[in-house]
């Protein structure tokens, strides 16, 4: 009968090739598990000039606009040379208000639909917060003016991140939408 402390033959090679089999198998869950962790810290907020959020259906009232059920990315468009298009996750849009922006406040145009037709507005946005199915953004509108209030369905934010959009040009637009 053989000792439990002697190696039978062709044993020594099995037990190398398991725990190089082994080594290897948590090599490779650490490395993908890891690379997701790593991609979800780093993951920057949108980057690009704007950032289109759509939106189930928003609450705009005169001194917040709420966007329910918004789509799982926020798109960054660059529109300087190469135009560019770029997603992340909206909850970075929350996480890293701060960072982007700190004390400015962004402008914004909102568009939605509802029974009494097409609606708009521009307004200079806040840092938003956030619930399940609620993205709520603080907002005033531009220079001063009244924030119409309205419900719309089919919403499409955009955040000129960029501040291409001046003073000048946001009260001529102002204007002109309905």
């Amino acid at each position: 009968m053989a000792d439990a402390d002697t190696v039978t033959e062709g044993s020594e090679p099995r037990t190398r090739l398991k725990i190089t089999a082994i080594v290897a198998l948590i090599t490779l869950l650490l490395g993908i598990a890891g690379g997701w962790a790593v991609a979800a810290v780093l993951t920057r907020s949108p980057q690009g000039d704007l950032w289109v959020i759509a939106a189930d259906s928003a609450v705009v009232s005169a001194e917040s606009i709420a966007l329910t059920n918004p789509a799982p990315a926020v798109v960054g468009v660059t529109l300087a040379d190469g135009r560019e298009a770029s997603q992340s996750p909206i909850s970075k849009v929350v996480q890293q208000w701060e960072d982007q922006f700190g004390d400015t406040a962004p402008r914004a145009i909102l568009v939605g639909t509802n029974a009494g037709g097409s609606h708009s507005v521009i307004v200079e946005l806040s840092e938003p917060t956030a619930t399940a199915d609620t993205l709520t953004f603080p907002a005033v509108g531009i220079g001063g003016t009244e924030v119409p209030e309205f419900e719309a369905t089919q919403a499409i934010l955009v955040i000129d991140g960029a501040g291409a959009i001046t003073a000048a040009q946001a009260g001529a637009l102002a204007v002109s939408m309905p």
